[in-house]
């Protein structure tokens, strides 16, 4: 098809009172409904604040599960890679020095739960008993190894556990961040 092949045909006359009706039957269409603006106003608002509540709730929702401290903080894990199914060392507590009357009871020993998750196992990794992709069996003597970038979240049981990776490992891993 050309464009020599193509016309169209010439306008036709459409009757005044035709074109009147077709003109009130548009303005009605367009403007919707017959309804003032108030009362629309308020069902655009009841659906918008519903909305809006809807989302803020499952932004605290999303951070009260983002964040969880843990509950037992009397030992740490401590992973050698970025999974949960990775080789691990348990950190114990950490004993205190102190004076001990002759006698004392073991509870008054000195051991304190452990605050920072990443502290203890950053020394895991310093004195080499963690090392990337596996658990080494005993530390190396007098060595200093490289601590790579550490991040606590919280396990099941409500232990921390400390994994090499950025801050975002936590949530790759679908557990909560035990640190703010």
């Amino acid at each position: 098809m050309t464009d020599d092949d193509f016309h169209l045909p010439p306008p036709r006359t459409m009757p005044r009172e035709r074109r009147d009706a077709l003109r009130t039957a548009l303005v009605a269409e367009v403007s919707g409904t017959s309804r003032p603006w108030w009362r629309r106003t308020w069902k655009g608002a009841a659906v918008g604040g519903s909305a809006f509540a809807m989302v803020l709730a499952g932004g605290a929702a999303t951070a009260y599960v983002a964040f969880k401290p843990p509950s037992d903080t009397s030992s740490v894990l401590c992973y050698s890679a970025p999974r949960v199914e990775s080789a691990h060392v348990d950190v114990a507590r950490v004993a205190v020095a102190r004076e001990m009357p002759a006698g004392s009871s073991a509870s008054a020993s000195g051991t304190v739960a452990i605050h920072d998750p990443v502290a203890a196992c950053g020394q895991a990794w310093r004195t080499g008993l963690v090392s990337a992709g596996h658990r080494s069996p005993t530390a190396a003597q007098g060595r200093t190894a490289r601590v790579p970038p550490l991040v606590a979240c919280t396990l099941d049981k409500g232990v921390a556990g400390v994994f090499p990776g950025p801050p975002s490992t936590c949530e790759r891993l679908g557990l909560p961040s035990a640190t703010r």
